[in-house]
């Protein structure tokens, strides 16, 4: 059995009381706080749903989706790693989704609490970002598809 919306609620606000429910109905909640891992201070938004029992698990679709608010993430134009590494695009979205886990090697689950992976994947991801600016050279590993497939659920 999955952690419910209100397990999820409870240890984000235990673990990181900078983060505040803005909206919760049903299984589904996003949550905005900050975080500052190295030098700059972003206020993130964190979506999630979780799935039911007789949904097919598909860890991509599920997993929850984080977004940077403020300060706007920057692009570096022409950079190897790509104009902004590590993040998926959504049509009509001004906003990238981070993309902070592997589907393929289970470092997220619907089992996992927000608060014990998503935030604290979130904050090296920011760290990454920051020396990825600084540098050009994205330290934070990783690899993920080139987009989240149509119709997952949020």
């Amino acid at each position: 059995m999955f952690p419910d919306i209100d397990d999820q609620i409870a240890a984000l606000k235990s673990d990181f009381p900078s983060f505040e429910v803005m909206q919760r109905e049903g299984p589904s909640a996003i949550w905005r706080g900050t975080l500052k891992p190295l030098m700059r201070t972003y206020t993130v938004a964190i979506s999630y749903r979780v799935p039911t029992v007789l949904e097919r698990i598909d860890l991509l679709s599920m997993q929850p989706r984080v977004r940077v608010l403020n300060p706007r993430l920057a692009p570096r134009r022409g950079d190897p790693e790509g104009d902004l590494p590590h993040v998926y695009r959504v049509e009509g979205e001004p906003v990238p989704i981070l993309c902070l886990f592997d589907p393929d090697t289970t470092e997220w689950t619907p089992a996992d609490l927000l608060s014990r992976t998503t935030v604290p994947y979130t904050s090296d991801w920011l760290a990454c970002y920051e020396g990825w600016r600084a540098t050009g050279t994205w330290t934070g590993g990783g690899r993920h598809p080139q987009q989240l497939p149509t119709g997952a659920p949020r």
